[in-house]
């Protein structure tokens, strides 16, 4: 029994420790970039900066005003982008098509809360200009291709029905905010216990190299490490955002091969918070075709390409062109020959 109470001890002990830990690696970069957001939110610069965007909007069948919508979620994140489409789509001329919806909603998906998620990148070791074209590009490709898949095949052409109740106030007041603030903060804290916690069950009880059996043939077939998948499976399903403390901690803790941190890092960005975020979308009026199996065949397709393109190259080339100055001189007396 005393052995079973020190076990528990040690087990909270640690799970406490290591998410105290990664809430403070995670909190002093979130905290500043949300005060910035929020300062560009009230200065209403957003509208003269998503001109920039309408040609890339047409080209993905969608009407230029719709830019503006995109560029908030890169700049603020999916639910800046979602209250942007409602406070928008009165004033369009007319209603999207499940077609469209389902395209903006997808492009929305991969590119969202760039400063945030850019930066969690950056500092796990992916170059930051690198990971914005892999996200910007890569939400552009995909709703050129899907919005011409859907044209082709004359799929979802029907007016698209935004629920009434996803409507909220577009522009709280700091007190508001500052308060939603907080919650989302206790939230993260909360998830980011659960994550450790759950981890180090997987550890301990062994299940963790099941789940890497189960994946390998996966991993294989994109050229991503075992090594890696605790984080994969972290950003895919909870999103970079939420387990982005764990990934930046456990990639200074571990220190995988460069070719392997930025691989999983370009399968998230691309394919990420599968749970929460595709059923939002789809909660919204976006069609399940787009939101989940064009986006995850999509992100595997592009992962697939890129590991072959840079399967050859040596580490210290692949840390030139992709990895940050700091991940590679960690890196290098490991991976270096």
């Amino acid at each position: 029994m005393q052995h079973f109470q020190q076990a528990v001890f040690n087990f909270f002990q640690y799970v406490l420790k290591r998410t105290g830990k990664t809430c403070w690696i995670l909190f002093k970069m979130i905290i500043p970039i949300s005060i910035i957001i929020r300062v560009i939110q009230e200065l209403h610069v957003l509208p003269y900066i998503s001109w920039l965007l309408q040609p890339v909007m047409e080209l993905c069948g969608l009407p230029a005003e719709t830019a503006l919508v995109w560029i908030t979620a890169m700049i603020v994140n999916i639910y800046g982008g979602i209250l942007s489409l409602f406070s928008l789509y009165p004033s369009l001329s007319e209603p999207l098509t499940v077609a469209q919806l389902t395209v903006l909603l997808t492009m929305l998906l991969i590119a969202h809360t760039f400063p945030i998620e850019l930066k969690i990148a950056q500092k796990a070791g992916a170059k930051l200009g690198v990971m914005f074209l892999f996200r910007f590009v890569g939400g552009f490709l995909c709703g050129m291709l899907l919005s011409f898949f859907y044209a082709r095949c004359s799929l979802l052409q029907q007016p698209a029905q935004l629920p009434q109740a996803f409507l909220t106030e577009v522009n709280p007041s700091w007190g508001a905010w500052a308060l939603n603030e907080l919650k989302n903060y206790a939230m993260i804290a909360v998830i980011i216990f659960s994550l450790v916690a759950l981890l180090r069950i997987l550890e301990i009880t062994g299940l963790i190299q099941w789940i890497n059996k189960a994946l390998h043939p996966l991993l294989k077939w994109l050229g991503i490490s075992d090594e890696v998948l605790p984080l994969t499976i972290i950003g895919l399903t909870l999103g970079i955002a939420y387990g982005g403390g764990l990934i930046i901690d456990e990639s200074r803790q571990k220190l995988f091969h460069p070719k392997d941190i930025f691989y999983s890092l370009v399968l998230m960005g691309l394919f990420h918070s599968i749970i929460e975020d595709s059923f939002l979308m789809i909660s919204i009026g976006g069609h399940y075709s787009g939101i989940i199996i064009f986006r995850f065949v999509f992100a595997m397709i592009i992962t697939y390409l890129f590991v072959l393109l840079t399967r050859k190259m040596t580490a210290q080339k692949f840390c030139k062109w992709f990895i940050t100055k700091k991940y590679t001189n960690e890196v290098k007396a490991l991976y270096f020959t």
